[in-house]
């Protein structure tokens, strides 16, 4: 016969199933920690680091005016852009030497090749891009909902425009970074880190990207009334960010240097300004996202309609069967509105680029996975089906209408990603087998690789072996201002001429005859500055060649799309060559300084 149990024994009895009851709710609430955070911080950083092995540099600033000034801090060599010359004096030193330093005492410490450290960058670049995400998919989870976490955490990792963005060393890239941090903290109500952030994407990055923090300045000071929370991280951010970057630049240039503010005063205040570099049609931005990210960036543009729309239909009576999980709030579109912002201010300049709308890429993915909530919601109750049977067959089809707009996408994505590896990776591909191949090549005390027409697509310095390696340019049909060098002595002693109007400075130019290597591509076109030098071969002997797609003679559909199987065969390639002299060891290796002159 079981015993009784005495009060005081019940009573232990059942601190021991609270005790273990609490630590099962804890074991559970870890891994949902877990599965919630640790595996899309895994699945972004997969997706991150393949963009950095993967993608090529589609922009040559990218190049001259961030991985060269890099290259010169390491190594003490560079190409120099004017707007790094003393008196424009429009990029700040600040931004790069942030990348610079950790490759610099990397490099002190270990000794490995000069592209190792281009991939480190990328690699780290990879990782803040990451950390980045994480932090916007947690506010995302927490504050809107999990379902609209999850549709942007598909959207980011098969996104080719974030496949372009995340890993490129442009400031409109840091920018991009900093957008997920001042959303982010937006949503979670940190205004102070969200105004910091605001305040580190306009100052260290891109001046304009000040345009993402009005409308949280509004909410901040109009909606919330925090007028003293608002001035005193304004002024701690002023002092902490553009205090410390006008002591690095004023130290760098020789001069007192407010970079923010000249880059402003060029764009908009000169007669000139960025439209020397070529104007767009209104619809370039339009084309662009659809292209970046195609039913998607649709998605975004209606997201404010879809928002309103069911607003409105609530308030006069129109009932639906489901309670939205974000609420049915108007006020996501105050969260959304820096993308409007956005696109309506830059689509209206002249000059377009496509990473201008980097910054707003974020927003772009956040609109669209609200819409994607707001639509699956908009599922009638069965008191308006009475009404209208018509409406049983919508109900059935809005419940899943996210799958085949996801699985358009999908398909979208990886087939534009995959083109871009395909179809433009040679140039990359060229420069690593230069700097695979140098150690079995005829010694020489200098080794000079020339580019002419492909010089916009040269992917920086790190990719010439070693300090006796050097780069020249040689004319082509190009007639605007190409880079300089950095002087070895010091960043503000000008020895080239430079212009901020675009203009050809034939100082930048090296005779052909003192080329060990030529890196040109041979697309069976020809002129007098651009003969066809993978055809001469008594003076040129193809040391590699490499696919790439030739554009002119590609159709559309095919050159922006992969398609498995049958691309191959509906594409036309050149050849991306690497060209070695024939008479190598006869060059004279003096280094080349006086300038090429020609006769017109």
């Amino acid at each position: 016969m079981a015993s009784k149990l005495t009060p005081k024994v019940k009573k232990e009895t059942k601190k021991l199933k609270l005790k273990k009851n609490d630590k099962t709710d804890t074991v559970v609430h870890e891994k949902d920690w877990f599965m919630r955070f640790d595996a899309p911080l895994k699945i972004i950083l997969t997706a991150r680091f393949f963009a950095a092995f993967l993608v090529h540099i589609s922009d040559c600033d990218e190049t001259f005016n961030y991985w060269e000034p890099t290259h010169y801090f390491v190594f003490n060599s560079g190409f120099q852009t004017w707007e790094y010359a003393p008196p424009y004096a429009l990029r700040s030193y600040l931004y790069i030497l942030i990348h610079a330093v950790p490759v610099y005492l990397y490099k002190a410490l270990f000794n490995t090749r000069k592209i190792m450290l281009f991939y480190l960058i990328r690699c780290v670049l990879a990782l803040l891009s990451s950390l980045c995400e994480l932090y916007f998919y947690k506010a995302i989870s927490n504050k809107i909902s999990s379902t609209v976490s999850n549709y942007y955490l598909f959207i980011t990792v098969f996104s080719p425009g974030m496949f372009i963005a995340s890993t490129a060393y442009l400031p409109s890239s840091f920018s991009m970074y900093m957008t997920f941090l001042i959303i982010g903290a937006w949503l979670n109500k940190n205004y102070e880190l969200a105004i910091f952030t605001t305040a580190l994407s306009t100052f260290l990055s891109w001046p304009f990207s000040c345009l993402i923090g009005l409308p949280l300045a509004c909410d901040i000071t109009f909606r919330n009334k925090k007028y003293l929370l608002f001035i005193k991280w304004c002024l701690i951010s002023l002092g902490s960010i553009l205090g410390y970057q006008v002591a690095t630049d004023s130290y760098f240039y020789g001069k007192l240097v407010i970079a923010p503010f000249n880059i402003v005063y060029y764009n908009i205040f000169t007669s000139h300004g960025p439209d020397l570099y070529g104007t767009e049609h209104w619809s370039f931005y339009l084309l662009n996202g659809i292209l970046n990210f195609n039913v998607v960036f649709i998605l975004s543009l209606m997201a404010p309609i879809a928002i309103v729309l069911k607003k409105v239909l609530t308030k006069i009576g129109i009932r639906f069967s489901k309670q939205s999980n974000i609420n049915n709030k108007s006020t996501w579109i105050l969260y959304l509105s820096p993308l409007y912002l956005w696109i309506f201010v830059f689509i209206i300049q002249p000059h377009k680029e496509e990473r201008f709308l980097f910054p707003v890429y974020p927003l772009i993915q956040l609109a669209s996975s609200i819409l994607l909530e707001y639509i699956k919601d908009m599922n009638f109750h069965s008191s308006v089906i009475h009404r209208f049977t018509f409406l049983k067959l919508y109900n059935k089809l809005i419940d899943n209408v996210y799958i085949p707009f996801l699985f358009v996408f999908l398909l979208m994505g990886l087939s534009r990603s995959t083109l871009l590896v395909k179809a433009y990776h040679a140039p990359i591909d060229t420069y690593t087998q230069l700097s695979n191949d140098y150690l079995t090549l005829p010694e020489s005390d200098v080794i000079n690789v020339c580019v002419g027409k492909e010089w916009h697509r040269y992917p920086s310095s790190f990719f010439l072996p070693n300090d006796r390696w050097k780069m020249h340019f040689i004319r082509s049909e190009f007639r605007g201002l190409l880079p300089g060098r950095f002087s070895p002595e010091s960043l503000y002693n000008v020895v080239e001429n430079y212009n901020d109007q675009n203009k050809e400075e034939l100082d930048k130019y090296s005779d052909i005859r003192l080329c060990h290597f030529l890196v040109d591509l041979n697309t069976n076109r020809s002129s007098e500055l651009e003969p066809n030098y993978s055809e001469n071969n008594f003076q040129w002997t193809i040391w590699k060649s490499i696919p790439f797609l030739d554009a002119q003679k590609t159709p559309l559909l095919y050159r922006t799309f992969y398609f498995p199987f049958f691309w191959e065969e509906n594409v036309k390639f050149s050849s991306y060559n690497l060209l070695m002299r024939n008479d190598f060891n006869k060059i004279n290796t003096k280094p080349h300084t006086e300038p090429m002159h020609y006769v017109f």
